[in-house]
């Protein structure tokens, strides 16, 4: 009686702290809490039946949901092995995890090598969404069948996830192996994400050169600022570059979507696929995807575009930004860093602001991302768990279509580390937040593993935009600023479609040749950008034609894909 007793009043302390959270005022005093444990004892001792029933199987069969149970991280991460976060949430929710972290960035390889070796498995396993990685898993027969789970009244909220996002997680043969991984709430309606995709231009050098915004506004008019801006000078007298971004990192999507094309991958990871005229058009055959590489070459051979844009690395990239070095970057706040910790008043980077994509003549806008409510990560459950209680406990808790869960899972339950103010703004405890906010990863590694992953969000409550912060830096104002400038007047994000969606297996000849695909995208784009005329141009563009499909069998990706549309969408 005494173990389901405790269970029972946890369970209390959870719904108090849930309801607290939502969207209605919080309540915010001990008295309540006292009322709900009163209640959770009174109706515990008043219960019937057996008092040795464990959470989802019989403690004897899957132990207590106090059990310590561990969990597998999909990254890497110098975390010590006993958090702040976790002490609060063994304290406070009886959730006791350990965590082990990747040794290497190349996941695949890790979790391979850890399956062929026979090692045992942690509990729970967390991955990114990956096809090739649950191919593994499942190969191995390392991971349970949640079919019966997700059926199941005991854990209410994993049953009550859309059926949409079951439907995601289902595989050929209608079985599911995983719980989801930072979805949508709002299947329909999903939060919008960190949409900060833009064309950053520096204010001061506007101002000084005359240019203003509504000569930005078209492609021609970007050319002239740009050829305004080669005669500015940085602090060092050094001309200032007027165009800069890393080629083969992904940055060229801004120019390619202002070209009218759409640059995101499909849950398949098959690159972008659009449709016009009825037709359908992949991205690396889309005549506006040439064209904007036409125009990078123009602007890179008028030398106004940075020189070292197909050589540097992002840390290059990122000191050109903060220094005072680039009139125009091509980039996002979190890739471009220009608004990163420890920007001052004096700093050059505040200057920059996003701008509409100039217009195109001829084309229709494009985009550089989509809001996918399905999820981005994978959460397996190890079929030889002994502490299967404890994990659904955590995973069903998790999985409460609560907007704060989030929070709780990186930041720790609500009122231990942070608490709301009013309004549903919140601040993190003071000693707690000098530690959080100090910049230096080991202490912040010692406050939280950060595992948000495991909720879901949603477009009602957004921790990040809801901080009450007496003290707000420039960079914290200006990020918070020009998210949602980018993400609700610019829009560069759209919602996701058919051609999103379709999925293929781990064994799909899109995913053997992703590598070899994506390495001759990198190499071919650097040379028609640097291209020396216009033939040489076209002989790299050509080149590069030919060059996909020889070296990573494009057109039998093409075929694959659009089978897999008709079977699944057609």
């Amino acid at each position: 009686m005494k173990k389901k007793l405790l269970a029972t009043i946890l369970a209390a302390v959870m719904a108090l702290s849930m309801t607290a959270c939502s969207k209605t005022e919080p309540a915010a005093n001990s008295e309540a809490a006292d009322n709900a444990v009163d209640t959770a004892v009174a109706e515990e001792t008043g219960a019937s039946g057996d008092a040795t029933d464990g959470f989802y199987l019989s403690e004897a069969e899957g132990g207590k949901t106090t059990d310590t149970f561990t969990i597998w991280v999909g990254w890497t991460s110098e975390c010590p092995d006993d958090t702040k976060v976790q002490q609060a949430m063994r304290e406070k929710l009886g959730i006791d995890y350990k965590l082990e972290f990747m040794q290497s960035d190349d996941i695949l390889t890790t979790v391979n090598l850890k399956l062929s070796s026979g090692a045992e498995l942690p509990d729970v396993m967390l991955f990114g969404y990956n096809p090739e990685v649950a191919s593994a898993l499942l190969g191995a027969d390392r991971v349970m069948n949640l079919n019966d789970i997700y059926e199941s009244d005991k854990v209410p909220n994993i049953k009550a996830i859309d059926d949409r996002i079951k439907d995601f997680i289902k595989d050929e043969n209608g079985d599911m192996w995983y719980i989801p991984g930072w979805y949508a709430m709002e299947y329909d309606e999903p939060w919008g994400g960190w949409t900060t995709d833009a064309w950053w231009v520096r204010s001061d050098l506007m101002e000084q050169t005359g240019i203003t915004e509504e000569q930005l506004s078209t492609i021609e008019g970007m050319e002239e600022a740009l050829k305004k801006f080669a005669q500015c000078k940085d602090e060092n007298g050094k001309p200032v570059i007027p165009l800069s971004f890393v080629q083969g990192d992904g940055q060229e999507r801004i120019i390619l979507s202002t070209f009218g094309v759409d640059t995101k991958a499909g849950v398949s990871r098959m690159p972008a696929v659009m449709k016009k005229g009825g037709e359908f058009v992949f991205i690396y055959d889309n005549p506006d995807y040439k064209a904007a590489y036409q125009w990078m070459n123009k602007m890179y051979r008028e030398g106004l575009i940075d020189m070292e844009a197909t050589t540097m690395q992002s840390e290059r990239y990122q000191e050109k930004i903060k220094s005072g070095q680039v009139a125009v970057a091509i980039t996002d706040v979190w890739s471009g860093q220009m608004f990163a910790d420890g920007m001052t008043q004096d700093s050059v980077a505040q200057y920059f602001k996003p701008v509409a994509n100039p217009k195109v003549e001829g084309v229709e806008k494009a985009y550089t991302s989509y809001v996918d409510p399905n999820p981005q990560n994978m959460i397996f459950i190890n079929k030889d768990t002994k502490n299967l209680n404890a994990v659904l406990n955590f995973l069903n808790w998790a999985n409460e279509a609560e907007p704060i869960r989030q929070q709780e899972l990186n930041e720790g339950p609500v009122g231990t580390y942070w608490d709301f103010t009013t309004d549903m703004k919140w601040k993190f405890d003071d000693d707690y937040e000098v530690e959080r906010n100090s910049g230096d990863q080991a202490r912040v590694d010692a406050c939280t593993p950060q595992l948000y992953q495991f909720a879901a969000y949603s477009n009602q409550w957004y921790p990040w935009f809801e901080q009450d912060l007496d003290v707000i830096t420039l960079g914290q104002e200006l990020v918070q600023k020009y998210c949602i400038e980018v993400g609700e007047k610019l829009v560069n994000h759209r919602s996701i479609t058919d051609l999103d969606k379709v999925k293929l297996n781990s064994e799909s000849v899109v995913s053997e040749n992703l590598e070899a695909l994506n390495a001759v995208v990198k190499e071919y784009t650097a040379k028609m950008i640097m291209a020396k005329t216009d033939a040489e141009f076209e002989d790299a563009y050509d080149a590069f034609l030919k060059q996909i499909d020889l070296r990573a069998d494009w057109n039998a990706m093409k075929e694959e894909w659009l089978e897999a549309y008709q079977e699944q969408f057609g």
